[in-house]
């Protein structure tokens, strides 16, 4: 991508628009287990939980983020591209005509593609998780799982700890004033995974702001995303490609997938605090993303920072793949139809 001239913004939506939907269903079985692994406090709940689930189970929340990723998608390969196209511009001024970037450049450019990205996404991932944690909740019922307590609450006595929606006396229970809570308890009773019933739920049980829970660690880990995909990715593509030939679609494969990897071993615990903090019972358990990290740590080990690592891998990895090789396939289609003059060549 970054030294073709023939790049511009019609490529780039269509190509990273075409690559979202294919890979985010095809990915969906992995992004389930890694949540539901995140959401999970003991391994035989985990265990049990996708050793026994229906085929379609494993595809909740997928809707919702098939129209996140056409988003983010789009955005990322926008993003960056403009950004190391107006890098190399500034660079050919300021070097007599050098455009070639550098490796912090290139950081740089991850890092303002992520926070761009992460824009979209925040809404998406919390619908997802609340999804996913309905799809739980039911199949814990169904199939007579023992429920995680701590994540699974449904008492009607619950006491006020810390910050509460309404100023109350701390001897009175925030269920008997608190119309979001009396609804908090109503879904718990009848969760749904459908994607419009969980928007509801989100709203009538946390309003506005349960839409952007878990953002600083979902900024975070997408930054962190951006920077190391696209270092390592464009660092392998000018080992593996030389200079001014065509990248064909097995290298953009087999770099994609190989820095995805690298993605999932730095950024793996933000995923983790990002996944808590978007559950339901997030208001309840955590003050903040630094206090859900401390929790984790001090209560389940500094290991729960790292569960779901597998199945994101998988996740990530085949996601990566896909999406850079499928972009690279359709960013060389169109091109090829430029050529042939099926397409209007740029000007």
């Amino acid at each position: 991508m970054i030294g073709d001239n023939n790049n511009d913004i019609l490529t780039q939506v269509v190509a990273g628009s075409t690559t979202a939907v294919f890979k985010t269903t095809l990915t969906q079985p992995f992004e389930y287990v890694k949540t539901v692994s995140q959401l999970r406090k003991s391994i035989s709940g985990i265990k049990q939980t996708v050793a026994i689930q229906p085929v379609k189970t494993y595809f909740v929340g997928c809707s919702i983020l098939n129209i996140g990723a056409i988003l983010k998608t789009s955005a990322r390969f926008g993003t960056f591209e403009q950004i190391c196209q107006l890098m190399k511009t500034n660079n050919s001024k300021n070097n007599s005509g050098n455009n070639i970037l550098t490796g912090w450049q290139i950081a740089l450019a991850g890092i303002i593609t992520g926070s761009v990205e992460s824009l979209w996404i925040i809404p998406f991932e919390n619908i997802k998780t609340r999804m996913i944690e309905n799809s739980m909740i039911i199949n814990d019922r169904e199939f007579g799982i023992a429920n995680d307590k701590k994540l699974h609450t449904t008492s009607n006595t619950t006491p006020i700890k810390g910050k509460t929606f309404h100023k109350i006396p701390k001897t009175t229970t925030i269920d008997a004033l608190n119309p979001r809570y009396q609804a908090y308890l109503q879904y718990e009773k009848n969760p749904s995974v459908g994607m419009f019933n969980t928007i509801i739920e989100t709203y009538k049980t946390r309003g506005l702001s349960g839409f952007v829970q878990g953002s600083m660690p979902t900024i975070l880990r997408q930054i962190g995303n951006s920077m190391v995909r696209f270092t390592v990715y464009t660092s392998l593509k000018k080992l593996l490609v030389q200079p001014g030939e065509q990248i064909n679609e097995t290298i953009a494969f087999i770099s994609g997938a190989t820095s995805s990897i690298a993605v999932v071993s730095v950024t793996q615990p933000l995923d983790v605090i990002k996944t808590r903090m978007q559950s339901k019972n997030a208001w309840k358990s955590y003050k903040n993303s630094i206090n859900c990290c401390y929790q984790m740590f001090i209560t389940e080990g500094y290991m729960s920072l790292w569960k779901g690592s597998i199945p994101r891998l998988f996740k990530v990895g085949l996601s990566g793949g896909i999406s850079f090789g499928i972009y690279q396939y359709v960013e060389n289609l169109i091109n090829l139809m430029r050529r042939e003059g099926y397409l209007k060549p740029l000007e």
